[in-house]
């Protein structure tokens, strides 16, 4: 049976993609909502691979569609080119096993092409894409508050894919963070996070019917109470930063600044009916937030700048996801958990400067963009910028499951409304 759910997912999502962009992506990123609970409960091999399967399905279906040619000629092109290039170069170096460095490569330069189907979407694909994951919202708040009620092990069996899950009982009363239906509570709550600018994008609009509206506000309700319920910090600073950020950008706009409100006025309401609801607070420990910022960023950084000017072999830092059957080839991990630093590790100073130029590049200047979708963009500009300026504080930017692919439809969007490219599209 393991075989039939990437089959399935790469046959929808391939045929979602025909039929519009803005319905494979909700499909794909769907596929990633469901991914954690099914790879802990069918493990397997095939099961590993399910959300990869269904990227696979998104980029066929638009290499069929008309609109895919010329993507690659454009700034954003070149870019993405480079950045796949040069870990690709580096993984035929023998330096690990190869199927390690490939799952290395996977978890680096797979998901990438994503920010450039994003640079076709319509104004009307990105609506159909939040309806979608206003849905998928409501979906993962009745698994985290099913898993919140009646814990983790009514939804997840304690194996090889789940152990970090099961680690990570840090919360009030000796219970665990919620990972809902994913596999963490981190990229539950990180993608919940993410997930607000696209819904308050669209919710912010004037020309909003009233069903959409009902709809679009449960979304941002879901979302809500998934950073909440995670019990994880590090989404709560990126979703707190992420609407402050695009509420300035904005030029404050009264709409935006009274959800932001609305949305702190909540959550500290809610937050303080459960001890367990409140772990976020300890961010006004001052002495573990050092701590916690000493083990993702310090001076062995600068230790690992000058021992890898080359890297260390794709594979090699930590924050690399090596599936469980791989476990016994993969080696001694090396490095801080920081994005930043697996970049580094993994594809020495030439891969690092690279990322950071294309950083540099993309939110060097605001986005153009005329009437509808401007607050939404200015708030996806806010939202993937406040995530690439975080992770020096852990991995995953570029492998969560399905967070990384929503941040990267972010980036897409931002890129097509540079001012740089000489016009604001009215798509």
């Amino acid at each position: 049976m393991d075989p039939l759910f990437p089959l399935a997912v790469f046959v929808g999502t391939l045929f979602a993609t025909r039929r519009s962009l803005g319905m494979g992506l909700g499909v794909a990123v769907g596929v990633g909502y469901v991914n954690g609970v099914i790879r802990a409960n069918y493990l397997g091999v095939w099961t590993t691979f399910m959300f990869d399967a269904a990227i696979l399905g998104l980029y066929a279906g638009f290499l069929a569609r008309p609109d895919g040619a010329g993507v690659w000629r454009s700034p954003l092109g070149k870019w993405v080119t480079v950045l796949m290039l040069w870990p690709a170069a580096l993984m035929l170096l023998p330096v690990n096993d190869y199927l390690v460095q490939l799952v290395a490569l996977r978890a680096t330069i797979w998901y990438l092409p994503v920010a450039l189907i994003a640079t076709k979407l319509s104004a009307a694909d990105v609506t159909a894409f939040t309806r979608l994951l206003a849905g998928w919202n409501l979906l993962s708040l009745a698994g985290g508050l099913y898993t919140f009620a009646y814990g983790i092990e009514t939804l997840y069996p304690e194996n090889a894919v789940t152990e970090l899950m099961y680690r990570s009982k840090d919360v009030a009363g000796g219970n665990y963070r919620v990972p809902s239906t994913f596999l963490n509570a981190h990229q539950y709550g990180g993608t919940m996070g993410m997930s607000l600018a696209f819904l308050l994008g669209r919710l912010l609009q004037s020309r909003v019917g009233g069903w959409e509206r009902t709809w679009l506000a449960l979304g941002v309700v879901a979302a809500a109470g998934g950073v909440l319920l995670c019990a994880a910090r590090l989404p709560v600073v990126i979703a707190a930063f992420t609407l402050v950020a695009g509420w300035v950008l904005s030029g404050f706009s009264p709409r935006l600044g009274l959800v932001v409100g609305c949305l702190a006025a909540a959550t500290a309401y809610f937050a303080a009916s459960d001890e367990r609801l409140q772990r976020f607070q300890s961010l006004d420990d001052a002495e573990a937030l050092a701590g916690r910022l000493h083990g993702s960023a310090n001076a062995e950084f600068l230790d690992l700048f000058a021992r890898y000017p080359l890297g260390a072999g794709m594979g090699s830092a930590v924050g690399t996801s090596v599936p469980f059957f791989l476990a016994d080839r993969a080696p001694e991990p090396i490095g801080l958990e920081n994005e930043y630093s697996r970049l580094l590790v993994d594809q020495g100073w030439i891969g690092l400067g690279l990322w950071l130029g294309f950083l540099i590049w993309l939110y060097g200047q605001l986005p153009r963009v005329g009437s509808g979708w401007r607050l939404g963009v200015l708030i996806m500009y806010a939202c993937s910028g406040v995530t690439w300026a975080t992770a020096f504080l852990g991995t995953g930017t570029l492998s969560s499951v399905p967070g990384s692919v929503v941040v990267l439809i972010q980036m897409g969007i931002v890129a097509r409304h540079r001012p740089a490219a000489g016009r604001s599209d009215p798509r």
